[in-house]
């Protein structure tokens, strides 16, 4: 269809061409610039990163839970011992739950694990070793 007219709208194309190339060259300004107004910033790469430990923390939480429940449930099944070890090792799994949690949370804080003085000696005396050798 050539127009109200009927006319071919040949005339108009050049035209045409550089009022699209205007309009496309100021877009690709605007999209230039709010993109550089929405780079991440550090601020969300550090709460990504505290989103994803919490997750680890959760998760290692509901896995040892879990873990002790489906072990105690598996072993009441093949003993006969209906809720008693499934009640033991679920107490067993979220002491272990627990325990991972804390160990993950102390290095998350940086500070040294129970018994770290005692393998850091042990690393020295190795080096003082080698040193005498």
């Amino acid at each position: 269809m050539a127009g109200a007219e009927n006319q071919s709208g040949a005339d108009r194309g050049e035209q045409d061409t550089k009022s699209i190339r205007r309009r496309l060259d100021t877009l690709d300004g605007k999209l230039t610039k709010a993109k550089g107004q929405r780079a991440p910033s550090v601020e969300a790469e550090g709460r990504g990163r505290a989103m994803g430990q919490a997750l680890k923390l959760s998760v290692e939480l509901v896995g040892g839970v879990a873990v002790g429940g489906l072990i105690g449930w598996a072993l009441d099944q093949l003993f006969g011992t209906k809720p008693i070890l499934m009640l033991v090792f679920l107490i067993l799994g979220a002491a272990s739950g627990i325990m991972n949690v804390m160990r993950t949370a102390k290095t998350m804080q940086g500070e040294p694990m129970p018994g770290h003085h005692l393998r850091a000696q042990k690393e020295r005396d190795a080096v003082a070793k080698e040193d005498e050798d």
